[in-house]
């Protein structure tokens, strides 16, 4: 007959939360900069790998080569996740390798710059799903960079 209803309780205030990214225009800056920069990779590495003497040199090079390819794939699907659209960047024309000694410095070089740049995105965002792509993808570069150390010093 007479139904009771109970006093809404009064909820918890919700605390504001943190913003996804310190600063989420350089963020996807930096994003298209290292698709770019992993295409790069791609093209040298590809010429690397033609100059390559040995299999332990080519098996180095096509390791760092598939993982530059995902990385590519990753922060295309990331730039498109946070933006809705397909990020616009020009493809390299070639590829900077042209001896091999010079490359495997070079792409040792780049590599460090590579991981230091994920680490500058990393800190950026404060999305767990993120920050785990970019540390995956973090050291993958650090692990590039031991790679050719080791190609080097084999030189």
């Amino acid at each position: 007959m007479y139904g009771f209803y109970p006093a809404r309780m009064p909820q918890p205030a919700q605390p504001p939360r943190p913003p996804a990214f310190h600063d989420q225009n350089a963020f996807l800056q930096s994003t298209l900069k290292a698709i770019f920069n992993e295409r790069q990779a791609q093209l040298n590495y590809r010429a690397l790998y033609a100059l390559a003497a040995t299999p332990f040199q080519k098996k180095m090079i096509q390791h760092a080569l598939d993982d530059e390819i995902k990385h590519e794939r990753l922060l295309t699907r990331v730039y498109h996740t946070l933006t809705g659209q397909n990020p616009q960047v020009p493809q390299p024309q070639r590829a900077t390798v042209t001896q091999f000694n010079a490359g495997v410095r070079a792409s040792f070089e780049d590599e460090l710059e590579a991981a230091e740049l994920y680490r500058s995105m990393y800190v950026n965002t404060l999305l767990p799903w993120l920050r785990d792509i970019l540390f995956e993808i973090m050291t993958d570069e650090s692990e590039h960079a031991q790679r050719f150390t080791y190609i080097q010093a084999e030189l």
